[in-house]
C-alpha cells in the first residue's frame, strides 16, 4: 500500500480531510492537479462551528495570520431610499473562532494545503489521476497518476479512495454514484476590487427596481461583488470594453463609486445543486462538491465541506490504524454515508429556499421584507438557525431528508 488513504483533489475538501486525518497519524496521500493558487469565484466565508473545526488541526492561526477579516454584520440599502436595516452579528465567544472571517478563497485553499503538506504521516503529490482502479471484487483499491512533467501513469495503492475532486468527479463517475445535477435560471457575475465598503466588515445587500446586488468585504480593503442576473439578462456586458461593467453597477448603485473595479476581476458563476445518490462506493467516499453543491445563498459550501471531512475521519481512522478488515472500513464508510447525506441534504434544501427568497423571486420589490429574509435571527438557515451555521449541529441527528426536486430550474 503507498497510503492507508489516497485524497484525489486537494482544494478545500481534500485539503482539510488531509489535515482531519494527518492529525490523527493515518498515512495519506493527497493528490491535487493544480501547482499554482487559483483566483476563485467561490466563497470567501467561514463560520465559527467550523473555524473551530479548523483550530484542532492548527489551521485557525495560519488563517488568522494570512489576514482573515472577522465579519461584524449584515446590512440591506435601497438605491433610492438609502438605508433599510443593519444587523450586528454577535460573537460565539471571545476566541479566535468567535466570528465568521472572510478570507480570499485562493487562500483558504493555499493555507489548508499547506497545513496539510506538515503533517509527518501526510504525503503531497502534483498531477492528474485518470482512473480508479479496483480489485477482483469490484472493490476501489487505489488509482492511476500521472505526474506532472510525467508522460506515463503509475499506479497508487491505498485502504480507501476519497474524491474530493469537485462536482463532475471522477472517483464519484468511476464508482457509479449519480449526481443529477439541478441548474439554477439565474447567475451571478462575481467582481473583485479594491476600496473601502461603506460597511467595512460586512455583507451589504443593494437593491434597485431591477434586483440585488451584494458587496462583500475582503482583508485588506478589498471586496467582492455578486451581481445576481437572471439567465440571458448579462448579454455582453462582459465582452464590452472598460469602463462599461463599472458605469452599469454604478448606474443601478451610485452609492458604489468610492470602489473601485472593472471588467479584469470579473468572472461568470454559473449556479446549481446537487445531492449525490450516496456518499459511498466499496472502498471509497465522497466529500465537498463531489457529493454535494449547495447555492452560495446560506455562505455554507465550505463548511459543509469541511465539516463533512472531520467525520469522515473520524468514521474511519480508528479502522485503519487498528488494521482493521476491508468489510469494516466499508461499514465505517457507510455510517459515515448515512449521517452526512442526511446533513448535506437539509443544508442544501435550506439554502435552495433561502437562494429563491433572496435572489430568484420578486422580494427585493419590498426593501423591508428582503431586509426581514436576510435578518441573521430569523431561522432561514440549516436546522432553523440563523445565518452563520453549518452543518455541523446536524451531526448525528437523524433529521428527515427533505423532497429533493427532480428536473427543471430554480
Amino acid at each position: 500500500m503507498d497510503a492507508d488513504v489516497i485524497i484525489v483533489g486537494g482544494a478545500v475538501a481534500g485539503a482539510a480531510l488531509a489535515n482531519a486525518l494527518g492529525s490523527r497519524g493515518v498515512e495519506t496521500l493527497l493528490l491535487e492537479k493544480v501547482s499554482r493558487e487559483v483566483h476563485s469565484t467561490r466563497g470567501d466565508l467561514l463560520h465559527p462551528p467550523t473555524l473551530r473545526i479548523l483550530d484542532r488541526w492548527g489551521v485557525l492561526g495560519a488563517l488568522h495570520a494570512d489576514g482573515a477579516l472577522p465579519i461584524t454584520e449584515l446590512g440591506v440599502t435601497h438605491a433610492r431610499r438609502g438605508p433599510i436595516a443593519r444587523f450586528r452579528l454577535p460573537a460565539a465567544d471571545d476566541g479566535p473562532a468567535g466570528r465568521t472571517v472572510a478570507v480570499p478563497h485562493d487562500r483558504i485553499e493555499a493555507v489548508l494545503f499547506a497545513c496539510a503538506s506538515r503533517w509527518a504521516s501526510v504525503r503531497c503529490e502534483r498531477g492528474v489521476v485518470t482512473a480508479l482502479e479496483t480489485d477482483a471484487d469490484g472493490r476501489a483499491s487505489g488509482v492511476r497518476f500521472r505526474p506532472h512533467g510525467v508522460t506515463r501513469n503509475v499506479l497508487h495503492r491505498g485502504r480507501v479512495v476519497v474524491g474530493c475532486d469537485g462536482s463532475q468527479s471522477l472517483v464519484r463517475r468511476s464508482a457509479g454514484i449519480a449526481a443529477e445535477q439541478h441548474p439554477y435560471n439565474h447567475e451571478q457575475v462575481i467582481i473583485g476590487g479594491q476600496g473601502r465598503t461603506e460597511l467595512p466588515a460586512a455583507l451589504h445587500w443593494h437593491l434597485d427596481h431591477i434586483g440585488a446586488l451584494c458587496v462583500v468585504s475582503r482583508p485588506r480593503e478589498a471586496f467582492r461583488i455578486l451581481l445576481t442576473l437572471r439567465l440571458g439578462q448579462r448579454g455582453d456586458l462582459l465582452k464590452r470594453p472598460d469602463p462599461a461593467l463599472h458605469d452599469y453597477v454604478l448606474g443601478r448603485f451610485p452609492m458604489l463609486e468610492q470602489l473601485r473595479f472593472g471588467k479584469a476581476d470579473a468572472h461568470v458563476y454559473r449556479l446549481a445543486r446537487h445531492l449525490a445518490e450516496r456518499f459511498w462506493a466499496p472502498g471509497v467516499a465522497l466529500v465537498g462538491d463531489s457529493a454535494h453543491a449547495t447555492h452560495p445563498a446560506g455562505a455554507t459550501g465550505m463548511s459543509l465541506a469541511i465539516t463533512g471531512a472531520a467525520r469522515l475521519a473520524e468514521a474511519v481512522s480508528p479502522r485503519l490504524l487498528d488494521g482493521a478488515s476491508n468489510a469494516d472500513l466499508d461499514h465505517a464508510l457507510a455510517t459515515y454515508d448515512a449521517e452526512r447525506r442526511v446533513a448535506a441534504a437539509v443544508a442544501v434544501q435550506s439554502n435552495h429556499e433561502q437562494a429563491l427568497r433572496i435572489w430568484d423571486g420578486d422580494l427585493f420589490r419590498d426593501p423591508n421584507a428582503y431586509a426581514q429574509a436576510i435578518d441573521p435571527s430569523s431561522g432561514w438557515g440549516v436546522g432553523g438557525t440563523g445565518w452563520g451555521q453549518d452543518p455541523a449541529a446536524l451531526t448525528g441527528h437523524m433529521i428527515p431528508s427533505p423532497k429533493f426536486g427532480r428536473g427543471g430550474r430554480g
